[in-house]
């Protein structure tokens, strides 16, 4: 009997402490989209129908966004909903960014844009996946993660063929001597 009590007290103890812990990850915004779209599915509505119930009630009271954020999804409202209701199948920044390629063809700026919104900590892995999906150049992926608020310097390409967006001082490359073929003096003809 007493190995039930304590049996008992040491599974509500870690069932506890496993929802401190994923309370801890409802910080970013995607996970606490998600955790609504899930609660609303597990109360029987259809995905499309949480998806709209949740997006929406995610701008009326302005929640889990910045006032930017916020103003963005707004503006994109249809791609932002498609994006929601591709969170019940999709968990992470990059999984979205994947299936939101699929599901919105046209949009890729917008879905970088939202994808980075939803996982700000999946910025450089979404604008990757952009390039190397070669949904989206690099110049408009690029712009759609500065429109999430992410700054471009701490973005890495890693793409086939990307260049990446290492940025080079004015000057480099214009004569024809000096490190990485030419130097900063510019010819008098």
């Amino acid at each position: 009997m007493r190995s039930n009590v304590f049996l008992s007290v040491l599974l509500s103890t870690l069932i506890a402490v496993s929802t401190f812990s994923f309370a801890q990850d409802g910080s970013v915004p995607g996970l606490q989209v998600r955790n609504l779209l899930v609660t609303e599915i597990e109360e029987g509505a259809a995905v499309e129908q949480a998806a709209e119930e949740v997006s929406q009630t995610v701008l009326n009271e302005s929640m889990f966004f910045d006032a930017a954020g916020l103003s963005y999804l707004s503006e994109n409202q249809a791609a932002y909903r498609s994006l929601v209701a591709l969170l019940n199948d999709n968990a992470t920044g990059f999984e979205l960014a994947i299936a939101g390629f699929g599901e919105l063809p046209d949009q890729p700026s917008q879905v970088v844009t939202i994808a980075v919104l939803m996982f700000p900590e999946d910025a450089n892995e979404i604008y990757n996946i952009a390039l190397q999906m070669q949904v989206i150049s690099e110049e408009d992926a690029l712009l759609a993660v500065i429109n999430a608020g992410v700054d471009p310097s701490t973005l890495t390409a890693t793409a086939a063929g990307a260049a990446g967006n290492t940025f080079s001082p004015l000057g480099v490359g214009t004569g024809a001597a000096g490190a990485g073929g030419g130097d900063t003096t510019i010819s008098a003809n």
